[in-house]
């Protein structure tokens, strides 16, 4: 199965849980795949309560695989970016890189009265250097009259830097997951998968 596949099986059927090694952090070690039982006997030894009662434990590829997923290194996003991935494999989603996203302009508010809806408008003398200042007019009767200009605020959304992060976002997840491949190949000690090549697409906001 491909990797994005695994990870949801993993997380999503099997529920493996992400178990980080602070001492391997520390130590600049790497942690390698580790039981769930392992895990059990050493919460029991240092006076834990034993995990039980409700469901059976992960089998044996899922927590090698949530072993590898909680030793993403710093420059892959780290352990923030191990539960980012764990999260969205157990809910079978990937980040949103927000499709059909464009900037668009928008008033700031709208007011309704008795003519309908309009956009609100200011007075743009508030702007300082860029706005216009109160423009005078004479009327019939020679009067001087002493107008704002107004002007409608607006408010763009998403804006390019929203939908940049969100692809930086979905990159990141993606070349995540192309370190987790690497190293559970690396391992070579899955018992029942076998990992194919195949993954989600890399740039889904480029039509082809």
């Amino acid at each position: 199965m491909s990797i994005q596949r695994a990870l949801e099986w993993a997380f999503g059927t099997e529920r493996a849980q992400l178990e980080f090694d602070e001492i391997g952090e520390t130590s600049g070690g790497q942690r390698l795949g580790v039981d769930g039982i392992w895990l059990m006997m050493q919460r029991g030894a240092i006076g834990c309560e034993i995990d039980g009662g409700g469901r059976s434990d992960p089998a044996w590829d899922a927590e090698i695989i949530a072993s590898a997923v909680a030793s993403l290194p710093a420059g892959h996003g780290g352990r923030q970016m191990a539960v980012f991935v764990a999260e969205h494999a157990r809910a079978g989603t990937v980040p949103d890189w927000m499709r059909d996203a464009r900037p668009r302009i928008q008033p700031c508010g709208m007011r309704t009265n008795r003519y309908g809806e309009r956009s609100i408008t200011e007075d743009a003398q508030h702007l300082g250097g860029e706005g216009w200042p109160i423009q005078r007019r004479i009327g019939r009767k020679g009067r001087v009259h002493e107008e704002p200009v107004l002007y409608c605020p607006v408010v763009i959304t998403p804006t390019g830097s929203q939908i940049a992060a969100a692809h930086r976002r979905y990159l990141g997840w993606y070349g995540a997951l192309l370190w987790i491949r690497a190293e559970l190949d690396g391992l070579g000690i899955l018992s029942g998968i076998e990992l194919t090549l195949d993954m989600p697409p890399l740039k889904p906001w480029i039509a082809r």
